[in-house]
């Protein structure tokens, strides 16, 4: 029978269509649900390609003349889904890039279709033929790729014929063009179709690489420059990342060694992976950065300031950040979150407790311990309040202490002793990181995090917004949520995955979804207020107050995200106050220069503008418009530049700052934690209100308030009388930002004196800059690294937290009252008997 035609009487060819299925079927078991690594998937796999192989042989199909090619390539599609499936098992390259996976199955359905190729229409085969030339570039690329391991398979080719997967490549480019030749005998167009097909392919390949070497040229050339001139006072990638564009083929060559293989790590490690820095991505196989990385050469740049770049460009921080072991087998297996609000107080509280599993087999003879780095997202003004971690199915709650302590005492464990503590840090940007160890291999572990949190406020609307994370994967995560209302909501509407548990309950149980928020109306607040230690904490609303302000000088933080239009725009208005720009110094916007410095400073990707040059802060104005990404303070420690803006925020002053917009960049996000600036943001319609009334927003803080203002609300502390129902929430959301405050002035010091800050954060027991959150396995650990309790605190956040703590001499009354009403109650008892 001619395969070329019809196929549906030929037996063989029938099973091995049965059989391509049902072998991806096994292969895509651990895509859909959680199996380790030697779930036995490739012995089935293997098996399932080694019977049909048999079936061939026994049947005389693969001896010359008995119309063999059709059920061949049948068997070479199964020995590819084995030869991937062996790759899980014993890494020969690593995971393939998603669109190198796609093109492979969309071939391989390309190969089976030419068994009914002349049933189909010209068009068709045309295009099928194309795909075909496709094929043969594909195939010979993997060919060669594996070349190195030829050798070393067959000599190892007598164990089980393993080896021989080495030789998968090979044999697809072998008898792809023995197809070809099958195909075009009749109808040579055809053969130009195929052309097509693998001269697309190069053409591809030539352009990618072209484009991969002059950005990776033009990476290096101003870097150089940048290393030279360094004149900004900031470390020179700072200014790579400015002028490097903000796209996937630079952050692409950025990942070249970290994330994806390139020729001289191929070399380097031939049999097995050496990593030489832990970068938190899977590494991932893409051929044509694999190619171009051979022409191109490599970018001058250490790993360190490499993972710097991905980190203020790419969102890559919880990916960068300093492993002491592992995560590769982990992903994050389910979610418990517990929602509390209080409408009344504008206030909410969310505990998420997370199970993370080592998928790595238990008998794995080495590595079979990982470290689990969670990083989670925290709205504006929130604050991180308990820690768990379940230690032999046990609940044990953290210690908070100085962050110094608490880092010493992980990294003792986790790097020399390799026992179970867990430990959560404050991190700029209103995210913290959690990290848990150990998670043994075929395991699972448990934490819980609790986080208090504003509602902000827009428009008569509250919002809640879910606590979202970075960390092991969590496309397979189960979540179980429980919403629960302490005042009847008003103009709620839950969502409709949400189903109503009683009248101010909700629930939700499914696929873990980390973008989920919910609304309600505005509603007032309560007078109740929550004491503790002599102290009273209530909630106000707070609107802005605005003041006079004589400005003189206006400064533009120009960057790509400023439109032509806003500039000049903000240019007129501005047309009778003095107008400056920073362009590595600092230079006055005139009518002639403008359109000059706006196209100058329009290529940054983002811009760190100097605020300790702005000398006179109550006459001045920086106008900002930001992206989300950028150097953090972190990032510029040691830098000049960081210790001249330390300088500039001693004494407290604060420089008036308009964003047009809401979105903030990490640096100036950061400086506005620390009370840096007098903010308000809006359009340039608000802008130009202000300027004309000649008023700008004031500080609504001081040594008795803070201000969320996102959330429209003061919190207040003063002497405490009477105890009320109010949650300790505003105690603790109280010392968080009173903290942020007084590090404004603090932050600026080169000795920073912060007793006083963590004896605050204990006693509310926060995460701070200065305070973390541990949890060790003995108490003999604790009193080792000199981890001591606050005896005055609140203690970890709870579920139960229901109002105020009594204060002493409130105690001394219930227990005066506790005693009479047993005296009254059994002294008539006794007097009886008497």
């Amino acid at each position: 029978m001619d395969h070329l035609t019809a196929n549906q009487k030929d037996k063989q060819f029938i099973e091995g269509l049965i059989l391509i299925p049902i072998s991806l079927f096994f292969f895509c078991l651990p895509v859909f649900f959680t199996l380790n690594h030697s779930s036995g998937l490739f012995v089935i796999n293997y098996a399932i390609a080694v019977i049909y192989f048999v079936i061939l042989l026994a049947g005389r199909r693969l001896k010359k003349g008995r119309d063999g090619l059709m059920p061949l390539i049948l068997f070479l599609i199964l020995f590819l889904i084995s030869a991937y499936s062996l790759n899980r098992e014993m890494t020969v390259f690593e995971k393939p890039v998603t669109w190198f996976a796609v093109l492979q199955v969309i071939l391989c359905v390309n190969y089976i279709a030419f068994a009914f190729f002349k049933r189909f229409p010209r068009w068709l085969q045309y295009v099928m033929t194309f795909l075909l030339g496709i094929a043969l570039v594909t195939f010979l690329y993997l060919a060669i790729y594996l070349f190195p391991l030829y050798i070393l398979s067959v000599m190892a080719s007598f164990v089980l014929g393993i080896s021989a997967h080495s030789f998968v490549g090979l044999l697809f480019v072998i008898y792809t063009i023995a197809l070809l030749r099958k195909v075009v005998k009749d109808n040579q167009a055809l053969f130009v179709s195929f052309l097509g097909g693998a001269g697309a392919s190069l053409v591809v390949v030539v352009v990618f690489v072209v484009r991969f070497t002059l950005l990776t040229n033009e990476i290096n050339t101003t870097y150089r420059q940048a290393t030279v001139r360094e004149n900004e006072g900031w470390p020179a990638w700072v200014s790579l990342a400015q002028m490097i564009p903000d796209n996937g083929l630079a952050e692409s060559i950025l990942k070249t060694d970290l994330v994806y293989s390139t020729p001289s790590e191929r070399l380097d490690n031939l049999f097995w992976s050496v990593p030489t820095r832990n970068f938190g991505e899977e590494k991932k196989h893409d051929p044509l950065i694999m190619i171009a990385a051979l022409f191109s050469g490599n970018i001058h740049l250490s790993e360190a300031n490499r993972i710097k770049l991905l980190e203020s460009m790419h969102d890559s921080r919880h990916q960068a950040q300093d492993r002491l072991w592992s995560g590769d087998d982990l992903l994050t297996g389910h979610i418990n979150t517990d929602v509390k609000i209080w409408p009344q107080f504008g206030i909410s509280y969310t505990e998420k407790v997370i199970t993370v599993s080592n998928m790595a087999p238990a008998d794995r003879w080495s590595g079979s311990q990982e470290e689990a780095i969670y990083t989670f997202h925290l709205p504006e003004g929130g604050v991180v309040t308990a820690l768990s971690l379940w230690i032999e199915g046990k609940e044990a709650k953290s210690i908070l202490t100085t962050k110094q302590k608490a880092d010493s005492a992980y990294k003792q464990i986790v790097g020399a002793e390799r026992r179970d503590p867990s430990v959560l840090h404050w991190q700029e940007g209103n995210t913290i990181s959690v990290r848990v160890f150990p998670v043994l291999a075929g395991e699972s572990r448990k934490f819980k995090v609790g986080i208090t949190a504003p509602l902000t406020r827009k428009n008569g609307r509250m919002k809640y917004e879910n606590i979202w994370f970075d960390g092991p994967s969590f496309s397979r995560a189960k979540e179980e949520i429980a919403l629960q209302f302490q005042q009847t909501p008003k103009d709620f509407i839950s969502p409709a995955v949400f189903k109503p548990t009683g009248r101010m309950g909700f629930t939700r149980s499914g696929k873990y979804d980390p973008s989920w928020d919910i609304e309600l109306a505005d509603q007032p607040l309560s007078n109740d207020a929550f004491c503790f230690d002599g102290k009273r904490y209530n909630v106000r609303p707070y609107a802005k107050q605005f003041g006079p302000a004589v400005l003189q000088n206006v400064y533009l933080d120009v960057n790509k995200t400023w439109t032509k239009q806003e500039f000049t725009s903000i240019c007129e208005v501005l047309k009778h106050h003095k107008v400056f720009v920073y362009t590595n110094a600092m230079v006055e916007v005139t009518g002639e220069n403008r359109q000059a410095v706006f196209a100058e400073l329009h290529k940054l990707q983002f811009s760190l503008f100097p605020v300790y040059l702005i000398g006179n802060a109550n006459n001045s104005l920086l106008v900002s418009k930001s992206p989300a990404v950028s150097p953090n303070l972190k990032d510029l420690a040691g830098s000049d530049f960081l210790k001249e803006v330390k300088k500039s925020m001693r004494g407290g002053k604060k420089l008036k700052l308009f964003n047009l917009g809401t979105t903030l960049s990490p640096y100036l996000k950061t400086l506005k934690e620390y009370r840096a600036f007098q903010y308000e943001h809006g359009s340039v319609d608000n802008l130009k209100i202000l300027l004309n009334k000649q008023v700008f927003v004031k500080d609504g803080e001081n040594e008795k308030q803070v201000v969320i203002d996102n959330a429209e609300i003061a919190i207040v502390e003063d002497s405490c009388t009477v105890a009320s129902a109010a949650p300790d929430h505003l105690m603790r959301l109280f010392a968080y930002n009173h903290i942020m405050q007084k590090m404004g002035t603090r932050f600026s010091d080169e000795v920073q004196e912060t007793d006083e800050l963590v004896a605050d954060a204990q006693k509310a027991y926060v995460v701070s800059p200065v305070s973390s959150m541990v949890v060790l396995e003995t108490t003999k650990d604790y009193e080792r690294f000199n981890i001591k309790d606050s005896q005055n605190s609140l203690k970890n956040a709870s579920m139960k937290s229901k109002g105020a703590v009594p204060e002493p001499h409130e105690w001394a009354l219930i227990i005066l009252a506790g005693v009479v009403l047993l005296y009254i109650k059994f002294h008539p008892v006794k007097k009886k008997a008497l």
